[in-house]
């Protein structure tokens, strides 16, 4: 393609990504480009430098190879996506903000096709650092709504580690991203904003599984917020179960309990596959 054609694209372009910003002065001056050089760029008589041609990318969310394409191709890519008008955000005055943001959605995209057989609830297992010898279940959900999956964990905490008197349920919610085979999940507390927590599972190696290995990243829950990470395991279950009795079989265990399965146990307590002892690896399906 002649550079007076990729003039003419780009100059399409950019007139119809301006159409979605408040002002195209506000728009050069968030980028850190002169107005009256970009209304070169506008009239299709000037190309930007590769620098000047990224801070208009990142600035409107697009990549370099999209914003030079025939004006017909780029609308149809620019109108399947979401242009809304949004309340300010935090990361709104950033234009590497709204590129990691828009880089976020594309996974979460991914995810919703990707994520369809891990739907559905399941206890979870992993050691817990608050209580020696102890292991915590826990009972997860995985949904998908409006083409975003989301986690919700519920655990049953002690009285030193409640927020309330006596025993509690603490509830967790986050985001799920399928990627690379692996379903990963970072999730906060509900009831108290201090943490983030993040999982990562293998995925199934077969088309139907019963349990997911993998590795959980926290704080402790006590007053010494320790970091720590441990080997968990994901059990599913019926999703016909109410909710109220799945919550009454979470809690604390001991590792000796025999209420929790020998499968379960091995995953927990299977060495690292790596050999370096200062290396904590999952242990596979």
């Amino acid at each position: 393609m002649k550079s007076n054609a990729l003039e003419i694209n780009l100059s399409a372009n950019l007139k119809l990504l301006c159409s979605y910003s408040e002002s195209i002065s506000e728009s050069c001056r968030k980028m850190g480009i002169n107005r009256q050089q970009f209304s070169k760029y506008l009239n299709g008589s000037s190309m930007p430098s590769m620098q000047s041609l990224r801070k208009i990318c990142d600035f409107f969310g697009v990549e370099s190879e999209e914003i030079t394409l025939p004006p017909d191709l780029f609308n149809s890519l620019i109108s399947s996506r979401e242009r809304n008008q949004k309340p300010k955000k935090i990361l709104d005055e950033s234009p590497q903000g709204k590129r990691h943001t828009r880089l976020l959605e594309e996974m979460m995209m991914l995810t919703s096709e990707d994520i369809t057989q891990y739907l559905g609830d399941y206890y979870y297992y992993y050691m817990t650092p608050s209580y020696t010898g102890y292991i915590s279940k826990g009972f997860a959900r995985l949904s998908l709504k409006n083409g975003i999956a989301y986690s919700h964990f519920y655990e049953r905490t002690e009285p030193g580690q409640a927020m309330l008197e006596g025993y509690e349920i603490g509830k967790f919610v986050g985001i799920v991203l399928v990627l690379g085979e692996r379903i990963q999940i970072i999730d906060y507390g509900v009831h108290c904003q201090r943490a983030i927590s993040q999982t990562v599972l293998y995925g199934a190696t077969k088309g139907s599984f019963s349990l997911l290995s993998g590795i959980t990243l926290g704080i402790q829950g006590r007053s010494s917020r320790i970091p720590f990470t441990s080997r968990i395991v994901f059990e599913r279950i019926s999703e016909s179960i109410p909710l109220r009795q799945k919550l009454k079989k979470i809690g604390l265990f001991s590792i000796e309990d025999t209420a929790i399965s020998p499968a379960i146990k091995t995953r927990l307590e299977t060495s690292s596959g790596i050999e370096n002892p200062h290396i904590f690896t999952a242990s596979e399906n």
